[in-house]
């Protein structure tokens, strides 16, 4: 990958609906072979997907809470178990195996405290081989984004 793949990467994850030819003259090729360079970038697996990001306030997803997991015994099949089974659940958004104790914190989305309630005790306290669930709630998010740090051209003089 050189500069100018990680020039595209760059502007693509802060506008992922950037005309090409724009794109194309931020990173100072033509249009035709800076769609080939995207393409390559998809194609190679760099670039997984596109998305709309999406304000959880206003599709009533504000309440998020963090949801520590520790599972009953761990073994390759109650992780894949587990695994498999919160894959399942529209309402958890993040799931991430910790190194040590809890075992899993899960990120759910949910309207309000008694939405998340009814998560709680119906689904989440349900999963395979769960023993402890405990959750917190953050006052605030401070910083949010799904851009990875890709420097940019002008950075690599650094």
């Amino acid at each position: 990958m050189d500069a100018i793949d990680r020039a595209i990467l760059h502007h693509l994850q802060r506008r992922g609906r950037i005309p090409n030819n724009e794109l194309a003259d931020l990173v100072g090729l033509s249009p035709s072979a800076c769609l080939r360079r995207v393409r390559q970038l998809e194609d190679t697996g760099v670039i997984t997907g596109y998305v709309a990001l999406v304000d959880r306030d206003a599709v009533g997803c504000a309440y998020e809470p963090l949801v520590w997991v520790t599972l009953d015994t761990v073994t390759a099949d109650s992780l894949l178990e587990f695994e498999q089974a919160v894959a399942e659940v529209p309402e958890i958004v993040e799931v991430a195996r910790m190194m040590g104790q809890p075992d899993y914190l899960v990120r759910v989305v949910a309207a309000d405290a008694e939405a998340f309630e009814r998560l709680y005790m119906e689904v989440l306290a349900r999963l395979p081989h769960v023993q402890k669930l405990t959750s917190q709630l953050a006052m605030k998010i401070v910083k949010r984004t799904t851009a990875v740090p890709v420097r940019a051209p002008e950075e690599d003089t650094q």
